[in-house]
């Protein structure tokens, strides 16, 4: 089966997040593209747009047997797939011509058009008599991205991530058209899929009060961590520790089990920084303290996290190659005992999702999801995403075109046809038959050898997120809606996580490299724990104090 993904929420892992069942089979700036688009743009992100008037948000159809949380930010549940399937979009969005995109592309490359059946029901949904779809794999997103705004030649989507550098200069700089006039209000209930949107993912992907494009949504937390249970039992412990320091007992002597289940274990494979700074309550990356921006790495509590994992290392808690290329099949070969991963990782479909493929490979194992527990007591302060994967926007000069405009959204609002749609259905899973079918138990399952048809349907957009859990893991539901509340509600955001710093932006991976230098160092040993105040000396003078100045300016010129 073809699997499909959209960016996002599984941190872990690759750049996460399709729901359900996906079946998807040099630095350039925008010159070129800007002097294309001349005055026939509505204002740029720096224009009047001060003041954002936030679409108005509708409530989207209930489906029978939806599992809604109270905790905003949390992705519904459903057990199994629905029943039946309703149609939303009574009318075809346009009447004929021709469409284009730029888009990533999950998974394996397509079959061309002519033998693309899924491409071709696509041009017939949507009513357009032609589709031409650039799918670029997400590995070279940034330089493709790059050359297209170069051309100046922009398709009638533009799939974006805020966080490429290359974009963000797009979004500054005028690129793409302005859609408060569109969808600003209540002018937004003309698109009533679109109309679904959360208000966060507006706010999250607006720039100076402009709406740039069509922000497709995301629960803010959405990944799980896993424990074996079975292995727990093995050492005398039946329930996951709510105390941090007992925590670190547990995995230490899961570490020195060796064998579980007939299988060479680990505590814990690769070394992933994320995964354990709940621990200290790190929480978002930036923060205001007393009024200043500072980073989770310069909290005084980060010493103390460093030397947490240190221990943990020199426990042989993690995987003898944690520092370079551990295998990330561990967990599904049953061979590592704490996991993170996204819900879709854990649950894809019955015999896709790693909680399944473990249990395939030792049928005894259990598992049981927690929150991070922090050492101060209570569940660890865990860091929230952003409310939006990216969106699509649509470049500045088709803005002198009005109705061509409503046209193009109302294919936007096709694409964000809600869960328990016949055209969310194809849009995330193919054609019956031919990419999917039912089981007994109306899970969707793929079809025997699929053809690899169904990704050029990835524009960008999707239905508002719900959490699909196979039948056969329904005993999980609870455990799993109780984690992802509380790890979800553990965390909390400030004004700095609404701003966006092209000087973060451009420093974000040089930073990161720094960080991990030392922390591989710091954690596995080679380097003394008090070395923590060289890390956070090193990282400000690599270009971390600038990235804080530009927060700190942006949020003084705001108050």
């Amino acid at each position: 089966m073809e699997q499909r993904r959209s960016p996002g929420q599984d941190r872990s892992n690759a750049p996460t997040r399709r729901q359900a069942l996906g079946l998807a089979g040099a630095s350039l700036t925008a010159a070129g593209l800007l002097s294309s688009c001349g005055s026939s743009s509505s204002s740029s992100a720096n224009g009047p747009h001060e003041e954002l008037k936030i679409p108005t948000t509708s409530e989207v159809e209930a489906v029978d047997g939806l599992i809604t949380s109270d905790i905003e930010g949390v992705a519904p549940l459903y057990v199994g797939s629905p029943g039946a399937y309703r149609d939303v979009v009574t009318e075809k969005p346009a009447s004929g011509g021709s469409l284009s995109s730029f888009q990533i592309l999950w998974g394996a490359p397509v079959t061309g058009h002519d033998e693309n059946q899924v491409w071709q029901q696509l041009e017939d949904e949507l009513g357009v008599d032609s589709f031409d779809i650039t799918m670029v794999p997400a590995a070279s997103y940034g330089d493709k991205l790059a050359t297209l705004l170069a051309s100046g030649q922009l398709p009638d989507f533009v799939y974006i991530q805020p966080s490429d550098p290359n974009a963000a200069r797009a979004l500054s700089d005028g690129a793409f058209l302005e859609l408060n006039d569109y969808l600003e209000g209540d002018k937004v209930e003309q698109y009533p899929n679109i109309a679904t949107t959360p208000q966060g993912a507006w706010t999250d992907t607006a720039r100076n009060g402009a709406l740039l494009g069509v922000p497709n949504p995301d629960p803010v937390r959405n990944n799980l961590l896993v424990l074996r249970l079975d292995a727990m039992k093995e050492v005398g412990v039946d329930a996951v520790p709510e105390d941090a320091e007992d925590l670190k007992s547990l995995w230490l002597e899961l570490a020195k089990l060796g064998t579980v289940g007939g299988r060479e274990v680990f505590g814990h494979g690769a070394l992933e920084p994320t995964t354990f700074e709940p621990l200290h309550d790190l929480g978002q990356e930036f923060q205001i303290v007393d009024g200043k921006v500072t980073h989770k790495y310069l909290l005084p509590q980060y010493e103390d996290h460093l030397a947490f994992m240190a221990e943990l290392w020199k426990g042989g808690f993690f995987h003898p190659d944690a520092l370079g290329q551990a295998n990330p099949e561990l967990f599904k070969q049953g061979q590592q005992l704490n996991y993170e991963a996204s819900f879709a990782g854990f649950y894809w479909v019955p015999d896709a999702g790693r909680i399944n493929l473990c249990k395939k490979a030792v049928p005894t194992a259990e598992f049981v999801h927690y929150a991070m527990p922090s050492v101060e007591g209570g569940v660890g302060k865990h860091a929230l995403g952003k409310s939006s994967g990216g969106m699509v926007c649509i470049p500045a000069d088709r803005g002198k075109d009005e109705d061509r405009v409503r046209e193009l959204l109302r294919i936007c609002d096709y694409y964000r046809s809600p869960f328990g749609s016949q055209e969310a259905l194809f849009l995330n899973s193919g054609i019956e038959g031919r990419q999917f079918d039912f089981d007994a138990d109306k899970n969707l399952v793929p079809a025997d050898n699929p053809p690899t048809e169904g990704a050029c349907t990835w524009l960008g957009l999707l239905q508002n997120r719900v959490n699909q859990l196979p039948e056969v893991n329904k005993d999980m539901l609870e455990n799993i809606k109780e984690t992802l509340e509380s790890a979800t509600s553990s965390g909390s955001v400030s004004k700095v996580d609404s701003l966006v710093s092209p000087v973060q932006i451009r420093n974000s991976s040089k930073l990161d490299q720094v960080h991990k230098d030392y922390y591989n160092a710091i954690v596995s040993g080679r380097r003394p724990v008090t070395d923590a105040a060289e890390l956070q000396q090193t990282w400000l003078d690599r270009g971390g104090q600038d990235v804080l100045d530009d927060f700190q300016k942006q949020l003084d010129e705001a108050s």
